[in-house]
Protein backbone atom coordinates (compact mmCIF):
# COMPACT_ATOMS: atom_id res chain seq x y z
CA UNK A 1 0.00 0.00 0.00
CA UNK A 2 2.07 2.86 -1.24
CA UNK A 3 1.80 6.58 0.30
CA UNK A 4 3.15 9.76 -0.92
CA UNK A 5 5.11 11.21 1.40
CA UNK A 6 6.90 13.61 -0.63
CA UNK A 7 3.60 15.01 -1.44
CA UNK A 8 2.41 14.96 2.08
CA UNK A 9 5.51 16.84 3.50
CA UNK A 10 5.78 19.28 1.27
CA UNK A 11 1.96 20.47 2.24
CA UNK A 12 2.57 20.19 6.02
CA UNK A 13 5.62 22.10 6.13
CA UNK A 14 4.37 25.03 3.49
CA UNK A 15 0.95 24.88 5.43
CA UNK A 16 3.14 26.41 8.59
CA UNK A 17 6.24 28.47 6.66
CA UNK A 18 5.83 31.17 4.33
CA UNK A 19 2.09 31.76 4.36
CA UNK A 20 1.72 34.98 4.84
CA UNK A 21 -0.27 36.97 1.98
CA UNK A 22 -0.62 33.34 0.67
CA UNK A 23 -4.35 31.39 0.43
CA UNK A 24 -2.37 28.95 3.03
CA UNK A 25 -2.15 31.70 5.62
CA UNK A 26 -1.90 30.58 8.86
CA UNK A 27 -5.13 32.15 10.39
CA UNK A 28 -7.17 31.29 13.90
CA UNK A 29 -9.43 29.53 11.59
CA UNK A 30 -6.41 27.68 9.37
CA UNK A 31 -4.52 26.86 12.68
CA UNK A 32 -7.67 25.17 14.22
CA UNK A 33 -8.39 22.82 10.95
CA UNK A 34 -4.56 21.69 10.91
CA UNK A 35 -5.24 20.91 14.70
CA UNK A 36 -8.10 18.89 13.75
CA UNK A 37 -6.96 17.58 10.12
CA UNK A 38 -3.88 15.50 11.73
CA UNK A 39 -5.42 14.69 15.37
CA UNK A 40 -7.90 13.00 13.36
CA UNK A 41 -5.34 11.78 9.80
CA UNK A 42 -2.68 10.31 11.69
CA UNK A 43 -4.87 8.03 14.26
CA UNK A 44 -7.14 7.30 11.25
CA UNK A 45 -4.84 6.59 8.53
CA UNK A 46 -2.97 3.76 11.07
CA UNK A 47 -6.20 2.40 12.21
CA UNK A 48 -7.16 2.17 8.70
CA UNK A 49 -3.80 0.32 7.15
CA UNK A 50 -3.73 -2.45 10.22
CA UNK A 51 -7.69 -3.47 9.73
CA UNK A 52 -6.71 -3.41 5.50
CA UNK A 53 -4.12 -5.83 6.40
CA UNK A 54 -5.85 -8.02 9.00
CA UNK A 55 -8.38 -8.37 5.88
CA UNK A 56 -5.73 -10.61 3.78
CA UNK A 57 -5.63 -12.50 7.06
CA UNK A 58 -9.76 -12.81 7.95
CA UNK A 59 -11.23 -12.73 4.55
CA UNK A 60 -8.30 -13.97 2.00
CA UNK A 61 -11.29 -14.36 -0.51
CA UNK A 62 -11.65 -10.75 -0.91
CA UNK A 63 -9.04 -11.53 -3.57
CA UNK A 64 -10.92 -13.37 -6.09
CA UNK A 65 -13.76 -11.00 -6.24
CA UNK A 66 -14.28 -10.12 -9.75
CA UNK A 67 -14.88 -6.82 -11.35
CA UNK A 68 -16.69 -7.32 -14.27
CA UNK A 69 -17.29 -4.71 -16.56
CA UNK A 70 -17.29 -1.76 -14.04
CA UNK A 71 -19.14 1.78 -14.83
CA UNK A 72 -17.24 5.43 -14.40
CA UNK A 73 -19.21 8.27 -14.72
CA UNK A 74 -16.58 11.18 -15.46
CA UNK A 75 -16.37 14.56 -16.27
CA UNK A 76 -15.78 18.00 -15.38
CA UNK A 77 -16.53 18.64 -11.30
CA UNK A 78 -20.04 20.16 -11.55
CA UNK A 79 -21.35 19.21 -14.33
CA UNK A 80 -23.91 16.86 -13.59
CA UNK A 81 -21.57 13.27 -12.64
CA UNK A 82 -23.47 12.80 -8.93
CA UNK A 83 -27.15 13.12 -10.36
CA UNK A 84 -26.56 10.66 -12.57
CA UNK A 85 -24.71 8.54 -10.14
CA UNK A 86 -27.25 8.86 -7.61
CA UNK A 87 -29.69 7.99 -9.96
CA UNK A 88 -28.61 5.12 -11.69
CA UNK A 89 -27.06 3.65 -8.16
CA UNK A 90 -30.78 2.94 -7.45
CA UNK A 91 -30.81 0.19 -9.01
CA UNK A 92 -29.69 -2.08 -6.67
CA UNK A 93 -29.46 -5.03 -8.38
CA UNK A 94 -27.47 -4.01 -10.95
CA UNK A 95 -25.01 -2.11 -9.41
CA UNK A 96 -23.06 -1.18 -6.67
CA UNK A 97 -21.45 2.18 -5.59
CA UNK A 98 -19.74 3.46 -2.53
CA UNK A 99 -21.63 5.51 0.51
CA UNK A 100 -19.75 8.14 2.11
CA UNK A 101 -19.74 6.58 5.43
CA UNK A 102 -17.67 3.41 3.36
CA UNK A 103 -14.91 5.53 1.79
CA UNK A 104 -13.97 7.32 4.86
CA UNK A 105 -14.92 5.36 8.06
CA UNK A 106 -14.70 1.83 6.30
CA UNK A 107 -12.77 0.89 3.15
CA UNK A 108 -11.97 -2.09 5.07
CA UNK A 109 -13.98 -5.34 5.32
CA UNK A 110 -13.45 -5.76 8.84
CA UNK A 111 -13.74 -2.25 9.42
CA UNK A 112 -17.22 -2.43 8.22
CA UNK A 113 -18.18 -5.86 9.85
CA UNK A 114 -16.83 -3.70 13.33
CA UNK A 115 -18.96 -0.50 12.39
CA UNK A 116 -22.26 -3.46 11.80
CA UNK A 117 -21.68 -4.57 15.14
CA UNK A 118 -21.78 -1.42 17.17
CA UNK A 119 -24.91 -0.56 15.37
CA UNK A 120 -26.65 -3.61 16.31
CA UNK A 121 -25.02 -3.06 19.78
CA UNK A 122 -26.24 0.40 19.70
CA UNK A 123 -29.66 -0.29 18.65
CA UNK A 124 -30.12 -2.53 21.76
CA UNK A 125 -29.84 0.32 23.75
CA UNK A 126 -31.71 2.72 22.10
CA UNK A 127 -29.69 3.88 19.16
CA UNK A 128 -28.16 7.19 21.14
CA UNK A 129 -24.86 7.09 18.75
CA UNK A 130 -27.16 6.55 15.38
CA UNK A 131 -29.59 9.30 16.38
CA UNK A 132 -26.52 11.55 17.13
CA UNK A 133 -24.90 10.73 14.00
CA UNK A 134 -28.19 11.52 11.85
CA UNK A 135 -28.37 14.84 13.96
CA UNK A 136 -24.66 15.56 12.63
CA UNK A 137 -25.49 13.97 9.19
CA UNK A 138 -28.73 16.93 8.58
CA UNK A 139 -26.90 19.74 10.76
CA UNK A 140 -23.16 19.85 9.49
CA UNK A 141 -23.01 17.66 6.65
CA UNK A 142 -26.20 19.62 5.26
CA UNK A 143 -24.52 22.82 5.77
CA UNK A 144 -22.36 21.36 2.61
CA UNK A 145 -23.18 23.78 -0.39
CA UNK A 146 -23.01 23.28 -3.70
CA UNK A 147 -23.45 19.37 -3.45
CA UNK A 148 -25.44 17.42 -0.89
CA UNK A 149 -23.52 15.35 1.06
CA UNK A 150 -24.47 12.31 3.54
CA UNK A 151 -22.97 9.43 4.97
CA UNK A 152 -25.42 7.25 3.60
CA UNK A 153 -25.30 8.52 0.52
CA UNK A 154 -23.64 7.21 -2.77
CA UNK A 155 -19.99 9.65 -3.11
CA UNK A 156 -17.11 9.82 -5.29
CA UNK A 157 -14.78 7.36 -4.62
CA UNK A 158 -11.53 9.57 -5.52
CA UNK A 159 -11.65 10.00 -1.47
CA UNK A 160 -9.85 6.42 -1.38
CA UNK A 161 -7.18 7.96 -2.83
CA UNK A 162 -6.52 9.72 0.09
CA UNK A 163 -5.48 6.92 2.23
CA UNK A 164 -2.33 7.06 -0.03
CA UNK A 165 -2.22 11.00 0.00
CA UNK A 166 -2.03 10.54 -3.69
CA UNK A 167 -5.48 12.39 -4.59
CA UNK A 168 -6.44 15.96 -6.40
CA UNK A 169 -8.44 15.85 -2.83
CA UNK A 170 -5.68 16.74 -1.29
CA UNK A 171 -5.70 20.69 -2.54
CA UNK A 172 -8.67 21.33 -0.55
CA UNK A 173 -7.14 21.06 3.02
CA UNK A 174 -4.27 22.58 1.43
CA UNK A 175 -4.74 25.47 -1.14
CA UNK A 176 -1.29 25.33 -2.54
CA UNK A 177 -0.47 24.65 -6.47
CA UNK A 178 2.96 22.47 -5.78
CA UNK A 179 2.32 18.96 -7.29
CA UNK A 180 -1.62 19.67 -7.94
CA UNK A 181 -0.61 19.22 -11.91
CA UNK A 182 -0.02 15.76 -11.12
CA UNK A 183 -3.83 15.07 -10.64
CA UNK A 184 -5.05 17.53 -13.23
CA UNK A 185 -2.92 16.17 -15.70
CA UNK A 186 -2.63 12.47 -14.57
CA UNK A 187 -2.20 10.59 -18.09
CA UNK A 188 0.97 13.22 -19.53
CA UNK A 189 2.22 14.74 -15.87
CA UNK A 190 2.45 11.38 -13.95
CA UNK A 191 4.40 8.11 -14.12
CA UNK A 192 2.72 4.96 -15.12
CA UNK A 193 4.26 2.93 -12.34
CA UNK A 194 3.04 5.72 -9.51
CA UNK A 195 -0.40 5.89 -11.51
CA UNK A 196 -0.36 1.76 -11.71
CA UNK A 197 -0.04 1.32 -7.99
CA UNK A 198 -2.63 3.86 -6.88
CA UNK A 199 -5.18 1.73 -9.52
CA UNK A 200 -4.13 -1.66 -8.10
CA UNK A 201 -5.01 0.10 -4.45
CA UNK A 202 -8.62 1.26 -5.61
CA UNK A 203 -9.00 -2.15 -7.52
CA UNK A 204 -8.25 -3.43 -4.33
CA UNK A 205 -10.96 -1.19 -2.16
CA UNK A 206 -14.00 -1.94 -5.18
CA UNK A 207 -12.99 -5.77 -4.75
CA UNK A 208 -13.46 -5.52 -1.15
CA UNK A 209 -16.69 -3.49 -1.85
CA UNK A 210 -18.17 -6.05 -3.81
CA UNK A 211 -16.82 -8.49 -1.26
CA UNK A 212 -19.55 -6.85 1.32
CA UNK A 213 -21.96 -6.29 -1.32
CA UNK A 214 -22.45 -10.31 -3.11
CA UNK A 215 -25.82 -9.40 -4.94
CA UNK A 216 -24.54 -6.33 -7.18
CA UNK A 217 -22.94 -7.46 -10.31
CA UNK A 218 -21.85 -4.40 -11.34
CA UNK A 219 -19.73 -1.97 -9.77
CA UNK A 220 -20.73 2.11 -10.53
CA UNK A 221 -18.19 4.47 -10.19
CA UNK A 222 -18.87 8.66 -9.99
CA UNK A 223 -15.15 10.19 -9.90
CA UNK A 224 -14.56 13.73 -12.16
CA UNK A 225 -11.05 13.07 -11.07
CA UNK A 226 -10.23 10.36 -13.50
CA UNK A 227 -11.11 12.42 -16.56
CA UNK A 228 -7.46 13.30 -17.23
CA UNK A 229 -6.34 9.71 -16.79
CA UNK A 230 -8.91 7.94 -18.79
CA UNK A 231 -5.80 5.83 -20.60
CA UNK A 232 -4.50 4.18 -17.44
CA UNK A 233 -7.92 3.90 -15.73
CA UNK A 234 -9.20 1.67 -18.94
CA UNK A 235 -5.21 -0.37 -19.01
CA UNK A 236 -6.10 -1.27 -15.69
CA UNK A 237 -9.93 -1.97 -16.14
CA UNK A 238 -9.95 -3.07 -19.77
CA UNK A 239 -13.62 -3.80 -19.99
CA UNK A 240 -14.41 -0.88 -18.31
CA UNK A 241 -17.34 1.41 -19.44
CA UNK A 242 -17.52 5.33 -19.48
CA UNK A 243 -19.38 7.55 -19.25
CA UNK A 244 -18.66 10.90 -20.14
CA UNK A 245 -20.77 14.11 -19.21
CA UNK A 246 -20.17 17.53 -20.60
CA UNK A 247 -22.12 20.76 -19.81
CA UNK A 248 -21.80 24.43 -21.15
CA UNK A 249 -17.99 24.95 -20.17
CA UNK A 250 -18.94 28.91 -18.58
CA UNK A 251 -21.42 26.75 -16.54
CA UNK A 252 -18.74 24.90 -15.21
CA UNK A 253 -16.33 27.24 -15.09
CA UNK A 254 -18.91 29.45 -13.23
CA UNK A 255 -20.31 26.45 -10.72
CA UNK A 256 -17.04 24.71 -10.40
CA UNK A 257 -15.40 27.99 -9.11
CA UNK A 258 -18.04 28.60 -6.15
CA UNK A 259 -17.52 25.27 -5.12
CA UNK A 260 -14.15 24.92 -5.06
CA UNK A 261 -14.27 28.17 -3.22
CA UNK A 262 -16.36 27.07 -0.54
CA UNK A 263 -14.20 24.40 0.20
CA UNK A 264 -11.43 26.59 0.20
CA UNK A 265 -13.10 28.75 2.44
CA UNK A 266 -13.75 25.35 4.70
CA UNK A 267 -10.89 24.38 5.32
CA UNK A 268 -8.68 27.78 5.18
CA UNK A 269 -8.72 31.84 4.99
CA UNK A 270 -7.78 32.34 1.36
CA UNK A 271 -6.64 35.88 0.15
CA UNK A 272 -9.87 36.21 -1.74
CA UNK A 273 -13.23 34.53 -2.77
CA UNK A 274 -12.25 32.90 -5.53
CA UNK A 275 -8.73 31.58 -5.83
CA UNK A 276 -6.92 29.98 -8.40
CA UNK A 277 -9.03 31.04 -11.10
CA UNK A 278 -6.48 30.64 -13.82
CA UNK A 279 -5.17 27.43 -12.28
CA UNK A 280 -9.37 25.66 -12.60
CA UNK A 281 -9.36 27.23 -16.07
CA UNK A 282 -6.30 25.95 -17.34
CA UNK A 283 -7.70 22.42 -15.80
CA UNK A 284 -10.76 22.84 -17.56
CA UNK A 285 -9.89 23.03 -20.63
CA UNK A 286 -7.68 20.33 -20.41
CA UNK A 287 -10.97 18.22 -18.97
CA UNK A 288 -12.79 19.04 -22.42
CA UNK A 289 -10.05 18.52 -25.08
CA UNK A 290 -8.14 15.88 -23.61
CA UNK A 291 -10.72 12.99 -23.51
CA UNK A 292 -13.11 13.79 -26.06
CA UNK A 293 -9.71 13.39 -28.39
CA UNK A 294 -9.18 10.30 -26.14
CA UNK A 295 -12.84 8.51 -26.86
CA UNK A 296 -12.88 9.49 -30.45
CA UNK A 297 -10.36 6.81 -31.11
CA UNK A 298 -12.31 4.75 -28.92
CA UNK A 299 -14.55 1.64 -29.45
CA UNK A 300 -17.68 3.60 -29.43
CA UNK A 301 -19.06 0.63 -27.32
CA UNK A 302 -16.66 1.26 -24.54
CA UNK A 303 -18.14 5.18 -23.83
CA UNK A 304 -20.94 7.00 -23.96
CA UNK A 305 -21.00 10.77 -23.91
CA UNK A 306 -23.93 12.21 -22.19
CA UNK A 307 -25.27 15.83 -22.62
CA UNK A 308 -26.57 17.00 -19.34
CA UNK A 309 -29.24 19.28 -20.80
CA UNK A 310 -30.49 16.11 -22.24
CA UNK A 311 -30.08 14.22 -18.83
CA UNK A 312 -32.15 16.73 -17.11
CA UNK A 313 -34.89 17.63 -19.33
CA UNK A 314 -35.33 13.17 -19.61
CA UNK A 315 -33.35 11.96 -16.64
CA UNK A 316 -35.39 8.32 -17.26
CA UNK A 317 -35.00 8.95 -21.67
CA UNK A 318 -31.29 9.07 -20.60
CA UNK A 319 -30.45 6.84 -18.47
CA UNK A 320 -32.25 4.17 -20.59
CA UNK A 321 -30.05 4.52 -23.42
CA UNK A 322 -27.53 4.22 -21.63
CA UNK A 323 -28.85 0.86 -20.52
CA UNK A 324 -29.46 0.33 -24.16
CA UNK A 325 -26.06 1.10 -25.38
CA UNK A 326 -24.07 -0.97 -22.98
CA UNK A 327 -26.20 -3.88 -22.86
CA UNK A 328 -27.80 -3.25 -19.42
CA UNK A 329 -31.11 -4.60 -18.10
CA UNK A 330 -33.76 -2.08 -16.68
CA UNK A 331 -35.98 -3.90 -14.43
CA UNK A 332 -39.41 -2.40 -13.75
CA UNK A 333 -39.25 -1.88 -11.02
CA UNK A 334 -36.22 0.06 -11.28
CA UNK A 335 -38.07 2.33 -13.85
CA UNK A 336 -40.63 2.77 -11.55
CA UNK A 337 -37.95 4.33 -8.98
CA UNK A 338 -36.47 6.10 -11.72
CA UNK A 339 -39.43 7.64 -12.83
CA UNK A 340 -39.97 8.83 -8.98
CA UNK A 341 -36.49 10.33 -7.96
CA UNK A 342 -35.62 11.49 -10.93
CA UNK A 343 -37.41 14.89 -10.26
CA UNK A 344 -34.49 16.10 -7.54
CA UNK A 345 -34.00 19.22 -6.83
CA UNK A 346 -30.78 21.19 -9.22
CA UNK A 347 -27.80 21.44 -6.93
CA UNK A 348 -26.53 23.88 -9.49
CA UNK A 349 -29.04 27.04 -8.52
CA UNK A 350 -26.88 28.65 -6.56
CA UNK A 351 -24.23 29.38 -8.54
CA UNK A 352 -26.37 29.71 -11.75
CA UNK A 353 -26.76 33.20 -9.87
CA UNK A 354 -22.93 33.83 -10.21
CA UNK A 355 -21.91 35.08 -13.68
CA UNK A 356 -18.25 34.56 -15.34
CA UNK A 357 -17.07 38.10 -14.17
CA UNK A 358 -17.89 37.49 -10.55
CA UNK A 359 -15.94 34.40 -10.43
CA UNK A 360 -12.94 36.15 -12.28
CA UNK A 361 -13.52 35.46 -16.11
CA UNK A 362 -14.35 36.84 -19.33
CA UNK A 363 -16.92 35.98 -21.63
CA UNK A 364 -15.03 36.50 -24.97
CA UNK A 365 -11.83 34.28 -23.60
CA UNK A 366 -13.99 31.66 -22.31
CA UNK A 367 -15.51 31.71 -25.98
CA UNK A 368 -11.94 31.51 -27.60
CA UNK A 369 -11.06 28.84 -25.41
CA UNK A 370 -14.12 26.30 -25.96
CA UNK A 371 -14.68 27.07 -29.24
CA UNK A 372 -14.61 23.62 -30.46
CA UNK A 373 -16.56 22.53 -27.44
CA UNK A 374 -19.21 24.70 -27.68
CA UNK A 375 -19.27 24.05 -31.87
CA UNK A 376 -19.44 20.30 -31.30
CA UNK A 377 -22.10 20.26 -28.74
CA UNK A 378 -23.79 23.57 -29.95
CA UNK A 379 -24.03 25.54 -26.49
CA UNK A 380 -25.16 28.91 -26.49
CA UNK A 381 -22.35 31.61 -26.43
CA UNK A 382 -21.01 32.65 -22.78
CA UNK A 383 -22.73 36.01 -21.55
Amino acid sequence: MPFNWAHLFRQAFRSVFGTRGTHRRLTVHRAGVLTVFWILFIPHQILTRICLLLDNILYPRWRQTPVNEPLFITGLFRSGTTFLHRLMAGDENTFSAFKTWEIYLAPSILQRKILKAWKRFDQRIGSPAIKWLQRYNSRSLGEIRFHQVGLWKEEEDEGLLLFLWDSLFTWFFFPDTTGIRDYQFADREMSRGRQNRKLNFYKSCIKRHLYCHPNASVYLSKNPAFTPKLACLKEAFPDARIVYIVMDPARVLVSQAAWFSFCWNYFSSPTKQYPFTDELFEMTRHWYSYPLELLDDWDSSDYLIVDYRKLIARPVATIAGLYTHFGLKMSRGYRVWLTENSRLTDEYAGARRLSLEEVGYDAETVRKNFAEVYERFDFSDPD
